[in-house]
């Protein structure tokens, strides 16, 4: 390998951190060829051994050995937050790769694995960041960006959909080097926070300024400053200019620094779930669902996948979204879960932690049923509230390379003493914003509850062809399309081990 010194650019290159920095991004339109099939390649290094190749500061090492990296997509440019790079990861470590062009996410989506022959390319940093790029930026200092005929010659395309589960790190330990080759950085590494917030003065701002990149402040209760994240967020990210949560909760993002800054940067909103109380009390319910605001479930390993909602009493799994307002033209994820266990004949209108008909007899009381383990989602409608409109969200992130077959469930009635029936519908719809129209699907069994039953029926949905190898999100509700019947009280409904199958 060769070495070029650029101290002179990159000391100029620090002083632009507030107006300038690698997060800085915007979106375009760029169409990629289709993907190949899996490479047939094998790494020989880590990224953490290639990245500690780079032995000197402000400076650029080329790469001439016959070297491969193997890593996962942890973020791409899909909601424009990046632009023109994406970070992979292994093990061992996370690296930038700075690549030309945009909607770099329809080859290189998340969770897509990745080998790159780094042979020719160049190691360089910004901000104390290792980066890897296809030259020696002169100007500005750090590695420029690997073209596109470069890029089908250097990168090379593995398995989609492999899971990354992110890194619960205490932000005070984390390091702004990446220099101290004994200890993990998790600079370019997918991290998750919990228990923190962002700062008073931020709470009433946006993801990003106008014209400018955002910088909002996280801090957890009572920690040091040391432990405080700044959160970057380009100005051309498609959530810009929504507003930031106010309450507490986890965050989970790409780590990064500039100097001794500790930075974060989300991948879209679902990636700050802070919607509990604050460390001086106080909160509010998530926004309504809009663009990327709405966690996803991903499809991986072996069909099926299941929801078993057991783990209810912390919170909503993943990729699921609560509404009482579901309607025709509009889907409502407005809503929060009781997280405590609550007794089936509990007549207030929410969703609810409740124990499964699965396992539990209809006579159990209040005591019993909270002591089971197996959970269902429950759904309470009133005269006011969710009847009609109850509903409850599935939204999967993509089936990319995957045939749905079917989606199976659950479906509950829990309070035999409740007279009204309430009839369930299943819908889907296609496309990563929010949908304001449905499809129907056409489900076989029982798809009442209440009407004084208790009852626990397994409802089996097929699923169109229109649901498979799709790139976008897909959306698939259950939910109370209309009033209910009958005199009395509405009986508490439940859902249970939902399954999407797919080949």
């Amino acid at each position: 390998m060769t070495r070029i010194s650029l101290k002179h650019f990159l000391a100029a290159g620090f002083a632009l951190f507030m107006g300038t920095v690698v997060l800085v991004s915007c979106k375009r339109t760029f169409d990629d060829p289709p993907a190949p099939s899996a490479p047939g390649l094998s790494a020989n290094i880590s990224i953490k051994d290639l990245k500690a190749m780079d032995t000197a500061p402000y400076s650029v090492t080329h790469i001439t050995q016959d070297l491969v990296i193997r890593g996962i997509v942890n973020m791409d440019d899909k909601s424009g937050n990046y632009y023109q790079q994406i970070s992979i990861q292994d093990s061992t470590a996370g690296i930038i790769l700075r690549l030309a062009g945009s909607n770099l996410n329809t080859s290189y989506p998340v969770g897509r694995e990745l080998f790159v022959k780094v042979k020719d390319l160049y190691l360089g940093e910004y901000g104390g960041v290792i980066q890897l790029g296809g030259g020696a930026d002169s100007i500005s200092g750090g590695v420029t960006m690997l073209s596109p005929v470069l890029q089908d010659r250097h990168i090379f395309k593995g398995a989609l959909n492999q899971r990354i589960e992110p890194k619960v790190v205490n932000v005070a330990n984390l390091l702004t080097t990446e220099r101290d080759r004994n200890t993990m950085s998790y600079a370019s590494m997918l991290i998750r926070v919990v228990g923190y917030e962002f700062q008073s003065s931020d709470t009433s701002k946006t993801w990003a300024d106008v014209g400018a990149s955002g910088n909002r402040v996280a801090k957890g209760c009572s920690l040091p400053t040391a432990a405080n994240l700044t959160v970057r967020t380009s100005n051309f990210a498609n959530f810009a200019t929504q507003p930031v949560p106010n309450g507490n909760g986890s965050l989970t993002g790409i780590y990064s620094f500039f100097g001794s800054t500790k930075q974060l940067t989300i991948r879209d909103t679902s990636d700050a779930q802070m919607w509990g109380p604050r460390c001086g009390g106080g909160s509010t319910p998530p926004p309504a669902g809009g663009g990327t605001s709405n966690p996803t479930m991903t499809l991986t390993g072996t069909s099926p996948l299941t929801i078993d909602f057991n783990g209810l009493g912390s919170a909503l799994p993943n990729g699921v979204r609560l509404g009482m307002s579901q309607t025709t033209s509009a889907t409502d994820t407005n809503d929060v879960l009781v997280t405590t266990a609550t007794p089936w004949a509990t007549s207030t209108a929410n969703f609810r932690n409740i124990a499964s008909a699965t396992g539990a007899s209809q006579g159990a009381d209040d005591a019993t049923q909270s002591g089971y383990t197996n959970r269902a989602l429950g759904i309470r409608q009133t005269s006011s509230v969710g009847d009609p409109g109850a509903g409850v969200v599935f939204i999967l992130a993509n089936t990319t390379g995957k045939t749905l077959t079917q989606m199976t469930f659950q479906l509950q009635s829990l309070d035999a003493g409740s007279g009204r029936t309430t009839t369930w519908a299943v819908e889907y719809a296609v496309g990563d914003a929010v949908p304001t129209s449905y499809t129907a699907l056409a489900p076989t069994g029982t798809l009442t509850t209440g009407g004084a039953a208790y009852s626990n029926n397994l409802v089996t949905v097929p699923l169109p062809a229109a649901l498979s190898n799709q790139a976008q999100k897909v959306w698939i509700r259950i939910y109370a399309k209309s009033g209910t019947s009958g005199s009395g009280n509405r009986a508490t409904s439940g859902i249970d081990d939902v399954k999407f199958f797919w080949n």
